[in-house]
C-alpha cells in the first residue's frame, strides 16, 4: 500500500470516529429526551390509555431507548475516547448484542402492531374494531419480547471476544447466516408490513368521514395521523440502512483493499447513525404531524393537558355524513 493510500484510509477512519461521536451524541440526547417525553405523554395521558395502539407505541417508546442506550451510546463514547466498552468484556459485548437486537425488534414489532390496531378501527366492519383489545395487546406486547428474546439468545452465545478488544462471531456458518436474518428482521419484515398497513387505513381513511366527536369538539384521529407520519418516517429512515445491507452481503465473498474497506465503513457508519435515527425521531415526527400533540406538550408539565380524545378500542361509533349533517351512532356490543 502506498503512503497516499494509507493516509487516506487512516483518514476515512477518524471521519467515521468522529460521525459516531458527534452526530453519534446528537442522536442520542435528542432521542433520550424525545422517548422519554413520549413516555410521559402517553402514560398522562387518560384519552390514550384505552387505546390498544397507544399502548403498542409506549412499549415502541421503551424498546428504542434500549436500542439507543445499549447499540448507540456505547459507540459514542468509542468515537471520542477510541475504546469501545463492549470490548473490554467478552458479557458486555454478549449483553449489548441480544439486548439491542431485542430491542430494536420489538420496537419495530409494536409499531406495526400498532399500524394494524389503527387499521381495524379505520374498517368500516365495527367488528373488527374489537379485534385488539387492551388485554390482547398486553399479551401481545409480552410475547413479543419473550418471542424476540429467545430468537436473539444466539446472539449472546455466538457474539465473543476471540481475542483482546474485540467483539464478533467466530462460528463461520453463523457469520454467514446473520447478516440474511438481520436484512429480513430488520428491513424487509417491518418495511412491508407497515407499507401494507399505511396504504390500507390511507384507503379506509379516505373512504369515510376520518372525524371522531367527543364532547361537542370535532377532532381527526390525531393517533392514526401520528402512526402514519411515524411509519413513513421509518420508512425513510430504513431504506440506506437496507440497501446498504443488501450491499454487504452481495460483496461479503468480494476480496477488498485496505482503501475500500475503509470507504465502506465509512458508508456503513452514516447508515447506521441513519438507522439509529429510526428510533430518535419519532417524538419529532408527532410534533410536525399533530398540532393536538404540540398543545399537549406545551401545557401537560404546568397544567391539565388538552385531551387528544380518540374513541377507545371496541366503543367507535359509526360516523355518517348526511345533507353536510354529521350523525353518529354509538356502537353497543
Amino acid at each position: 500500500m502506498s503512503a497516499t493510500a494509507r493516509n487516506d484510509t487512516v483518514q476515512l477512519l477518524n471521519i467515521a470516529e468522529y460521525l459516531f461521536g458527534y452526530v453519534g451524541l446528537t442522536i442520542f440526547v435528542l432521542g433520550t429526551f424525545g422517548n422519554l417525553t413520549n413516555v410521559v405523554l402517553f402514560t398522562r395521558l387518560e384519552s390514550l390509555k384505552t387505546l390498544a395502539s397507544s399502548l403498542f407505541l409506549l412499549a415502541s417508546f421503551l424498546g428504542s431507548q434500549v436500542v439507543l442506550t445499549t447499540g448507540l451510546l456505547t459507540r459514542v463514547v468509542r468515537g471520542f475516547s477510541g475504546v469501545d466498552p463492549v470490548y473490554t468484556s467478552v458479557v458486555l459485548c454478549k449483553i449489548r448484542w441480544m439486548v439491542r437486537t431485542v430491542g430494536g425488534a420489538v420496537s419495530l414489532t409494536c409499531v406495526c402492531l400498532a399500524a394494524a390496531d389503527r387499521y381495524f378501527l379505520s374498517c368500516h366492519n365495527v367488528n373488527r374494531h374489537r379485534w385488539i383489545t387492551m388485554k390482547r395487546a398486553r399479551w401481545a406486547i409480552l410475547i413479543s419480547i419473550c418471542f424476540w428474546s429467545g430468537v436473539f439468545s444466539t446472539y449472546a452465545i455466538y457474539y465473543t471476544s476471540p481475542t483482546p478488544m474485540s467483539c464478533t462471531i467466530v462460528d463461520p456458518f453463523f457469520s454467514h447466516f446473520a447478516p440474511y436474518f438481520n436484512l429480513f428482521h430488520y428491513s424487509i419484515l417491518p418495511l412491508s408490513v407497515l407499507s401494507v398497513f399505511c396504504f390500507l387505513t390511507w384507503q379506509n381513511l379516505g373512504q369515510q368521514l376520518a372525524t371522531y366527536l367527543r364532547g361537542g369538539v370535532r377532532l381527526y384521529d390525531q393517533v392514526t395521523r401520528m402512526l402514519i407520519a411515524q411509519s413513513i418516517g421509518i420508512l425513510l429512515t430504513s431504506i440506506p440502512n437496507m440497501v446498504w445491507q443488501i450491499y454487504t452481503v452481495s460483496s461479503s465473498s468480494i476480496p477488498k483493499s485496505a482503501l475500500r474497506s475503509a470507504q465502506e465503513n465509512l458508508v456503513n457508519t452514516i447508515c447506521v447513525l441513519v438507522g439509529f435515527s429510526t428510533h430518535a425521531i419519532t417524538f419529532y415526527v408527532y410534533l410536525l404531524a399533530s398540532s393536538t400533540f404540540r398543545r399537549n406538550i406545551k401545557q401537560i408539565f404546568t397544567r391539565n393537558p388538552i385531551q387528544i380524545a380518540p374513541i377507545a378500542n371496541g366503543e367507535l361509533g359509526k360516523i355518517q355524513n348526511k345533507d353536510k349533517n354529521i350523525k353518529v351512532t354509538p356502537y353497543t356490543p
